[in-house]
């Protein structure tokens, strides 16, 4: 579908901008909003996740980043598993894993923003998933959280 394309494409721009901005914990709204504007992604966009996060002057990266991500995706297990495919060191096109403690700060994050997750439920995720990060060298990917056995990450 035509939408899908155009999020390929901003999911690519994203991994783009993060390319740039990884290195720095907290980025200024003014440094963003040049870097978003280089790019030519949506203003409204911008503002729209700046709104969502409450970021006001400097922005917290990887929660803008993942935020960012569920703007993009129709679901939050298909805004995670961008985040992650933006995320890793794996090789493109791999298991697009990421260290176990990053992804539950930021599912845990994105979670909370949703609103309609219970802290119950948030903690039935992270219990399934402690096990399969032991296995895998404390890293996790889509894999591990798209699993059937695993519960949904938007508690539905």
């Amino acid at each position: 579908t035509e939408s899908s394309g155009i999020n390929a494409e901003y999911g690519g721009l994203l991994g783009v901008l993060h390319k740039q901005l990884w290195s720095q914990e907290t980025v200024g709204v003014d440094d963003l909003k040049e870097k978003w504007g280089q790019l030519s992604l949506p203003a409204e966009r911008l503002d729209e996740i700046l709104t969502l996060g409450n970021f006001v002057a400097n922005v917290p990266w990887l929660k803008f980043l993942a935020l960012s991500c569920t703007s993009l995706e129709s679901n939050l297990t298909e805004a995670v598993s961008l985040l992650c495919k933006i995320l890793t060191k794996d090789a493109e096109g791999g298991a697009a894993r990421i260290e176990y403690g990053l992804f539950k700060q930021l599912y845990t994050y994105l979670a909370e923003v949703d609103g309609n997750i219970t802290e119950e439920h948030i903690e039935s995720v992270i219990a399934y998933l402690d096990s399969d990060a032991a296995k895998g060298e404390g890293m996790i990917g889509p894999a591990n959280f798209t699993h059937s056995f695993c519960p949904k990450l938007s508690g539905q």
